[in-house]
């Protein structure tokens, strides 16, 4: 956690599944639950304000359980001015006198309402996993055709010291341009590859081989919205 850089962090709070996957570490901590039971309105609900900023001595990440209420119209919202309660991604769990904290970056998302709609229709979770191969079944073929495609994706694989396509690795990083016409839908064939995540940092330009077969140049999440499916 402390060897990350604060760009590194602010690129983590905006990946979803990072936020899911510190949620999973929350649902897995009892005394971390029993923090947020102490002091959360209502405990059902999952915590949804993710952070990230310095203490003036090292830089810190992780999902709120605890602090005081904000003023804010929005009631799930922490106020990050005065002592709050941090859960980490190592687990663990700091107090952060908010009067010290720098650099403050934040996201708020509520995903309980998800997760017990995913609980209540296993069916239709499995489906969409379904669709999804479909379509990452249907893009390992436009790659084969796509000479050019086929290029940046045995640059990236040579890189990581496997095999060229179609021996090595298939992409897998499926994402949705969500403010784009047309095709939509497409896998991440080249980027900036962070090593210790093993996955694309997706705040950097990338390119992407398309449903229609075609490679399309993104400049990362800060500038146009971006779904990883």
């Amino acid at each position: 956690m402390f060897a990350q850089n604060h760009h590194d962090q602010r690129s983590e709070i905006h990946d979803p599944r990072w936020r899911r996957a510190i949620l999973e570490v929350f649902n897995s901590n009892e005394p971390a639950r029993r923090v947020w039971e102490k002091h959360c309105v209502d405990a059902a609900k999952a915590p949804c304000q993710f952070v990230s900023c310095t203490d003036g001595t090292r830089d810190l990440i992780g999902v709120v359980i605890g602090g005081t209420l904000s003023d804010a119209e929005d009631t799930r919202l922490w106020d990050l001015e005065c002592a709050f309660t941090m859960l980490t991604e190592d687990a663990e769990i700091l107090i952060v006198k908010g009067w010290y904290a720098t650099a403050v970056e934040q996201v708020v998302e509520d995903i309980t309402g998800g997760i017990e709609a995913m609980k209540s229709n296993e069916q239709t979770y499995r489906d969409d996993v379904l669709d999804l191969l479909v379509i990452k079944a249907g893009l390992a073929q436009q790659l084969d055709q796509s000479p050019a495609a086929k290029a940046f994706w045995d640059i990236h694989l040579e890189r990581l010291g496997a095999a060229k396509w179609p021996e090595g690795p298939l992409p897998q990083c499926l994402v949705r341009f969500d403010e784009r016409t047309g095709a939509k839908l497409g896998l991440v064939i080249s980027g900036v590859w962070v090593e210790r995540l093993g996955d694309w940092d997706l705040n950097e330009p990338f390119l992407v081989l398309s449903t229609d077969g075609e490679i399309q140049r993104c400049e990362g999440r800060v500038v146009e919205q971006v779904s990883v499916l």
